[in-house]
């Protein structure tokens, strides 16, 4: 493998492979806890200054129909900047080791096997930008093609000719190449095909050869200035990303300083389109090509108004100032209609009740628009199921079955305000997740409302009721039903109590919080108070939502458990976490019954992790607040620390 001539700090070789990752993490555990205008910086070492400068990067040749694309300006600076952060030094350490070597041992062989390369042949020779774009194949399917940027063409052609020789070592059988100037392989340990190629000083390595021609092309008419030749002009014609309004939108409102570690552009429905096409290509075991129409048709479920969400975008970067690493997110829909418009929600009050205690692990204050979300829900209801009048129909047989009037009798009495949070409980060794939501006016409709849930439930022979002393009203232990089985959590918990409508995952965790009330508010303690100041400067009159994690205590069940027992020891776990990792690690056999996947879950030694004590003073605490746009939502995140209280 090609080395270079200044080789990069240890450090930094050994982090990098999980930098991007946890920034992506960080990510998708905000859209776990709310929903989201954003910023954007060039390619390449320079500060912001928008998307012109963009038509410098390699993104400038990428086809209007790109789906996805994920951006670091300056590998290099990135890779040094999440290398400061928390998250990165616990795994950077020394009591990390023995666990960091089984992981990287691992993705560095699929790497290998994959791509020819891994993490620290990316980390040796990246001299600026590294994008990933998720690309539109002839077939209408997604294809990822990555470019490495290095310091000159004779680089990148050294790199690109090590990793072909690299990977025919593997296995890799070498074919006749479509495109001039590149090498094709077939990869024989996935299955795959695989098109290595130079455009200037950056590196491709592609997974379809029409896709690599098209860009090849693209690349050679921005060089030249040339038109387009007939054969190999893509789908899109020869449009640009660059050009498209939803990018151009998002990526050039996303400006600012400090700089961005990272970027990232999602086109949500090319992106179902393409999941779907590949996913029944694969079960079908064809790859006839389809026609354009049936390669733009959205499936059904996501047609009742969804092509009204146009893209998501936003950037990562580190706060100059505190040090904290900071996110902002836009989800772009002009067209609010049909579905979307469930999701406008009313801003207002984002004060944290009194009532949520200091034991809240996640809690999430949003204000949403019940009324609307009902309103818009029958005809997507009737849509998806494909059974006009079915809503309608349902609603009435509640009304006329079990006496449960939901439309006129228990919606229009709901509150704006929901909240969502989690606890732990050490003595029933899991993590329960409450829902408590607002009934106005309470003294003349708390009631009613339990009334309705005492009619609802009361024919159903899983339901359990439970008289709590001091309460008006039974507490019902029921099981929750996922995809016709029961979840774990299989004794949850409903009452009506304290002017609220209270469900809880756990029965018993729920009976203890509504009776055992402490005196200790969340909104009292030092790290909401340092919680306060990280999001002030957000707040706006347009906010709907803001939650706070603290990532020390939430995720501590779920790391003991997997210490101690490994994966098998998460099937006894009723955890999110837990949850999460259970559908990564094991699937359904033939039987329904769960089996692990591969030797992934097999071979990983979890036991090898450091102490809960040790790791737990590296996770820090996150921030989220969400507002409506004029074009969409919004959401900026940031991880802090409760020490900091200097801002």
């Amino acid at each position: 493998m090609f080395r270079p001539l200044v080789q990069p700090a240890p450090h930094e070789r050994s982090a990098a492979p999980l930098t991007v990752i946890v920034v992506l993490a960080l990510i998708l555990f905000c859209g776990r806890l709310a929903p989201p205008t954003c910023f954007a910086e060039p390619a390449g070492r320079s500060i912001d200054t928008g998307i012109a400068e963009l038509n410098g990067s390699i993104t400038s040749i990428l086809p209007a129909d790109t789906m996805l694309w994920i951006g670091s300006p300056d590998w290099s600076s990135t890779a040094d900047r999440l290398n400061e952060l928390p998250m990165l030094r616990l795994l950077s350490s020394d009591e990390m080791k023995p666990f960091r070597d089984q992981t990287e041992k691992r993705s560095n062989e699929f790497l290998l096997d994959a791509y020819g390369l891994d993490f620290k042949a990316i980390d040796e020779t990246v001299s600026g930008e590294f994008i990933v774009a998720g690309l539109t194949t002839e077939q209408g399917e997604l294809s990822i093609t990555c470019f490495v940027q290095t310091p000159n063409e004779n680089v990148a052609n050294t790199f690109i000719h090590s990793t072909a020789a690299l990977l025919k070592e593997r296995g890799a059988r070498e074919e006749t190449a479509a495109t001039s100037n590149t090498i094709q392989l077939a990869l024989k340990a996935v299955g795959e095909q695989l098109v290595l190629g130079t455009l200037g000083s950056h590196a491709m390595i592609s997974g379809d050869v029409a896709v690599a021609a098209n860009l090849i092309n693209r690349w050679q008419q921005r060089s030249s200035n040339e038109e387009p030749t007939t054969a190999s002009v893509d789908s899109a014609g020869n449009s640009r990303l660059v050009e498209q309004p939803e990018f151009a939108t998002t990526i050039a409102g996303l400006q600012g300083s400090p700089p961005s570690l990272l970027r990232w552009y999602f086109d949500p429905i090319a992106f179902a389109v393409a999941s779907e096409k590949t996913a029944n290509r694969k079960s079908s075991l064809t790859s006839t090509p389809t026609s354009s129409e049936e390669s733009s048709r959205i499936p059904f479920p996501m047609r009742h108004g969804f092509p009204g969400l146009k893209s998501v975008a936003g950037r990562a970067w580190i706060n100059e100032a505190t040090g904290d690493l900071e996110s902002r997110t836009l989800i772009h829909a002009p067209t609010r209609e049909e579905a979307l418009e469930m999701f406008q929600f009313e801003p207002g009050s984002l004060d944290v009740p009194l009532w949520l205690t200091d034991e809240a692990n996640v809690a999430t204050i949003v204000r949403w628009n019940l009324d609307q979300m009902i309103s818009n829900a029958e005809a997507v209801y009737d849509d998806v199921t494909d059974a006009p009048g079915a809503f309608a129909g349902t609603m009435q047989d509640l009304k006329t079955e079990l006496k449960v009037d939901l439309l006129d009798g228990l919606f229009p009495i709901i509150g704006p305000e929901l909240v969502i949070y989690s606890v732990n409980d050490s003595s029933q060794n899991n993590e329960s997740t409450v829902v408590s939501i607002e009934i106005q006016d309470p003294a003349k409709n708390e009631k009613s409302v339990a009334a309705m849930m005492y009619n609802l439930l009361i024919g159903d022979p899983e339901a359990r009721r439970i008289r709590l002393p001091g309460k008006r009203y039974e507490m019902w232990q029921i099981k929750l039903i996922v995809d016709e089985d029961t979840t774990p959590f299989s004794k949850a918990g409903l009452i009506v109590a304290d002017g609220r409508l209270w469900f809880c995952t756990h029965a018993s965790t729920l009976q203890k919080l509504v009776l055992q009330r402490k005196t200790s508010p969340l909104a009292e303690t030092k790290v909401f108070h340092v919680f306060d100041k990280v999001v002030e400067n957000e707040r706006h009159p347009r906010s709907f939502g803001i939650s706070i994690a603290r990532m020390d205590r939430d995720a501590q069940n779920t790391y003991e458990v997997l210490r101690a027992q490994g994966v098998q020891g998460l099937e006894n776990v009723e955890s999110i976490y837990a949850t999460l990792l259970r559908s990564i690690f094991f699937r359904d056999n033939a039987d329904g019954e769960k089996e692990s996947r591969g030797t992934i879950a097999d071979e990983i030694d979890f036991s090898v992790l450091p102490s809960y004590e040790f790791a737990r003073q590296y996770l820090k605490n996150l921030a989220v607040i969400s507002r409506t746009t004029d074009t969409g939502w919004e959401i900026f995140a940031v991880v802090f620390d409760e020490e900091s209280d200097s801002r």
